[in-house]
């Protein structure tokens, strides 16, 4: 029943210096769409049968079996509302190569779309589009049950109808129940001249049933970092499915990335004086706010990019290898943690390489981790709001001195990783 439809991939690194963004876009086109139209359902299934969702923009769809089900009974009931937003693609790009030829929609998006046989862009209501045209075609099977239906919209009663097993598709509903869920009528509004900031800008605009989510917003924007954490993704399917049972539904694992970017990149921040001496250190909070600023910062060096990749590929790697020796479950379920796992990014960003030092790390991340007495203040007269933080605690939080307490203990816990393995070298 899935419309995903999986835009070419953009290898890491990005062409630097050369990602059109902002004002580099040649101006963006103004969004025009057709007026809003009625079609019946069996016209709309017809006409837009050919459509996707890109994932720069539409969340992939997310309906439960309740949910089809509760919208099949609306739609017996003639009671769905709600506008159904597209694009005509070939339209918008006819447009868009004459008013912003530059404008990354068209190579980015809309001709790989054509070049795929696809016509339509679903911007709004793509969870009810894909179920109304797999309803009508045969591919969702109707609970058994029975049935009450408006058959006319001047109908003041209703009338009744009975799903039995094995007869559970729109083929085998009776003939006056076919009729009356073809004519009923579907909203649509479509665009056809829109670039990429509109598709973004629309995408956010309308999605009012379940409203974007700040990653899905963040995901649907026109910056370097938005396709950056989308191909990350998809190096690393294997390491989200350790932490989400569904790492693209709400984009809970792109969110989990960003965390992850913002933990190395932003967090600590240092000032120097002239002669390049670190005078001040300063922590800050991991945020809905901090993840939007790096949405919004300076994209990465090529060499910066492979750096961040690398390291998630090789963490997936060893991680992956560690779990497949290790026996128990409760400790592969210890393995799988979100915040592990991040904490041992930050240790293979800044140094840890190799399968022996994460394999050590994690054994003394895990000390340190339940030590009920490695507290941030070990003193409790220096500082009286913090003297009960505990490393596990620091873990669970994002506030700037969970942070920092993190930055503290893992930089402890790389120093003696290295210590270690200095001391075998020279045998002491």
């Amino acid at each position: 029943m899935s419309n995903s439809f999986q835009l070419p991939r953009q290898p890491i690194p990005f062409l630097e210096g050369n990602y059109p963004v902002g004002d580099q876009l040649g101006g963006q086109p103004i969004v025009v769409k057709k007026e809003p139209k009625n079609l019946e359902l069996g016209m709309v299934v017809t006409k837009y049968e050919l459509n996707t969702a890109p994932e720069n923009f539409q969340r992939p769809e997310s309906w439960s079996k309740d949910n089809r089900k509760a919208f099949f009974i609306s739609l017996c009931m003639d009671r769905i509302e709600g506008v159904i937003v597209l694009v005509d693609v070939e339209s918008a790009l006819h447009r868009v190569m004459q008013v912003a030829p530059d404008d990354r929609a068209i190579e980015k998006i809309f001709e790989p779309i054509l070049e795929d046989g696809l016509k339509y862009i679903v911007l709004d209501g793509n969870n009810r589009l894909q179920f109304l045209i797999s309803l009508i075609n045969g591919g969702y099977t109707i609970p058994e049950g029975r049935y009450e239906y408006i058959r006319h919209p001047q109908d003041t009663s209703t009338s009744v109808f009975t799903v039995r097993r094995g007869k559970q598709t729109f083929a085998d509903l009776p003939s006056a129940v076919q009729n009356a869920l073809l004519g009923r009528i579907i909203v649509l509004s479509e665009y056809t001249q829109i670039g990429y900031d509109g598709l973004s800008e629309v995408f956010v605009n309308t999605n009012a049933g379940v409203f974007p989510n700040p990653q899905e917003i963040r995901n649907a924007q026109n910056t370097p970092w938005a396709d950056f954490v989308r191909e990350l993704r998809c190096e690393i399917p294997e390491l989200l499915g350790y932490m989400f049972s569904n790492f693209k539904k709400r984009y809970c694992g792109d969110d989990w990335i960003v965390d992850c970017l913002d933990f190395v990149l932003n967090v600590k921040t240092e000032e120097c004086n002239d002669e390049g001496e670190v005078t001040s250190v300063a922590y800050s909070p991991i945020s809905q706010t901090s993840k939007n600023k790096l949405y919004q910062s300076e994209f990465l060096t090529s060499s910066e990019q492979v750096r961040i990749r690398d390291t998630f590929v090789d963490l997936a790697s060893i991680l992956a290898q560690i779990i497949d020796e290790t026996s128990g479950k409760e400790q592969k379920k210890r393995l799988k943690r979100k915040s592990l796992i991040q904490n041992l990014f930050f240790m293979m960003y800044n140094g840890l390489t190799s399968y022996d030092q994460i394999k050590l790390a994690i054994d003394l991340h895990d000390k340190a981790y339940d030590d009920k007495t490695n507290f941030f203040c070990p003193n409790f007269s220096d500082n009286e709001e913090y003297n009960d933080l505990t490393f596990k605690n620091a873990c669970e939080g994002a506030r700037a001195v969970n942070m920092e307490f993190r930055h503290l203990q893992l930089n402890r816990i790389m120093s003696q990783v290295l210590g270690t393995e200095l001391n075998k070298a020279f045998n002491l």
